[in-house]
């Protein structure tokens, strides 16, 4: 793959985009907390920060879901990138007033609209990663962006001193940010046409597969589909984010001690790029992850009764964090792309976001109290275990056995490394139909149309249409033979 073909890849622009965009964010979150704790109680910083700010951020994300959910259904996605960089402009204009005003109420007043506009932005980056990423490689983009971004709060903290001994440094290196963010952001902006989500949907790839992945589902008692699906989805999202922070939510106070928030974020980075890259190689991994990851309020707890260092307390917690993460946005993800409706990608940040709070008010409220603290966590543990039991019954073992049964397009596309058009276009060339038909089923011009096949025999090797029909068939025919 040359660079012209790597830039023009829409999974490597979706990576970029979370990488600044999700830089952006946390470099304004981490200047905006700065300015609290010094303008702050040290007791309400958290409370203002953790517990409202994240509430702000649910806000912003639920106000970008019913605008996608509105504008998708009217086909008009392509209007979701110029919101987008309205609220990343509006974003830097909050962040001076917000790290920078001299009294408490307007430090907190401009953050936590800030947060609000955070939360739209990164509902974006979330929809373009169900609606524009394959399954197969979803976990890695998102890990790899954020990863990178961690790495980027940490090399941003070696410079000038330290990362929060140049605001105005850091104020220009946001605005720079956004400006980037906005590019990424214009940039996928032609992956967001309403034929995109209609050849999603009505493929005959995606028809055969859903065909049997009904003949599953009734074949497997309670499995979980539709609504019923996305509400558990999103409970156990809620219920996992709050055992998590039962156990040791980031007390802002430690920041004043040995720890050094940003070099403990890059364990955040680790754990981002295991869970996504064992996400990709089977979803069940990151369930299994996330279901190991619930013993860390207990290791906190521990931790915490020993002397033990904070500094390891939170290395431990950002490297669990990162497990945790890449299930609750996988996961909603999947769910959007397959349902056909990407809006519902950031309800795994949002849910995630309301357990985070909730998980918080826990600890703080029985902080004083370790023995209630462990009873409330013992059993919100067990109730979230068997939430993940039965969430992998109903529907991480049900998709398996689809994913064993459908035709193999996707190890197609896989092997020989097909974009998502190429992907639609594939089965529609086995069946001999003309540029024409393609073009007028697509929605697209018949160049376009001769563009794609023509990259898709580079990729395959051959030299006609009817060499990739024969390739496809009998790769097919050999996965067929394997199953059997």
């Amino acid at each position: 793959m040359g660079f012209v073909d790597f830039i023009r890849d829409m999974r490597v622009r979706v990576a970029a985009l979370i990488f600044s965009c999700f830089l952006l964010c946390s470099t304004g979150w981490l200047l905006w907390l700065s300015s609290v704790i010094q303008h702050a109680n040290p007791e309400h910083v958290d409370f203002f920060t953790i517990e409202i700010g994240y509430l702000a951020q649910v806000l912003g994300l639920a106000v970008f879901i019913v605008a996608a959910a509105v504008l998708e259904r009217r086909s008009r996605q392509k209007t979701l990138p110029w919101l987008v960089i309205i609220a990343l402009i509006v974003f830097v204009v909050l962040l001076d007033p917000a790290t920078t005003a001299d009294s408490l109420e307007a430090v907190l007043g401009f953050g936590w609209t800030m947060n609000i506009v955070c939360g739209f932005a990164q509902g974006y980056y979330l929809y373009c990663l169900a609606a524009l990423v394959g399954t197969n490689k979803r976990g890695t983009v998102l890990g790899c962006g954020y990863a990178a971004s961690t790495l980027g709060n940490w090399l941003i903290s070696t410079i000038g001193g330290g990362f929060l001994a140049s605001g105005s440094a850091c104020l220009i290196l946001c605005s720079v940010l956004a400006i980037i963010s906005a590019a990424l952001v214009f940039a996928t902006r032609e992956g967001l046409t309403p034929s995109d989500e209609q050849l999603a949907s009505q493929s005959n790839n995606a028809a055969n597969a859903r065909k049997k992945q009904s003949a599953v589902a009734k074949n497997s008692k309670g499995t979980l589909t539709g609504r019923k699906l996305i509400v558990f989805a999103c409970a156990t999202v809620v219920m996992v984010s709050l055992v998590k922070n039962t156990g040791f939510s980031f007390p802002s106070e430690d920041l004043s001690g040995v720890v050094n928030l940003e070099l403990s974020r890059l364990f955040y980075g680790i754990g981002l790029v295991v869970a996504g890259i064992m996400a990709d190689r089977e979803r069940s991994y990151v369930l299994g992850l996330c279901a190991l990851s619930l013993v860390s309020p207990f290791i906190m707890l521990a931790l915490g009764n020993s002397g033990a260092s904070g500094l390891i307390m939170w290395a431990i917690g950002y490297l669990l964090f990162g497990f945790f993460t890449v299930f609750r946005i996988v996961l909603l993800a999947d769910i959007a792309a397959d349902n056909g409706r990407f809006w519902i990608a950031p309800a795994g940040l949002l849910f995630g976001r309301l357990g985070d709070v909730l998980g918080t008010a826990i600890c703080f409220a029985l902080g004083s109290k370790p023995l209630m603290l462990i009873l409330a966590t013992t059993v919100l543990f067990a109730f979230t275990a068997w939430m993940l039991f039965m969430l992998y019954h109903r529907f991480f073992l049900p998709n398996r056995q689809v994913a064993m049964q459908v035709d193999p397009l996707n190890e197609f596309c896989t092997d020989y490394a097909l974009s998502a058009r190429e992907r639609q276009i594939i089965p529609l060339l086995v069946e001999g139909k003309t540029y024409a038909e393609i073009a007028t089923e697509f929605y697209v011009t018949e160049s376009t149309v001769k563009f794609h096949t023509r990259n898709i025999r580079e990729k395959t090797g051959c030299a006609t249409r009817m060499e990739v029909s024969d390739l496809y068939t009998q790769y097919v025919r050999n996965a067929s033979q394997d199953n059997e």
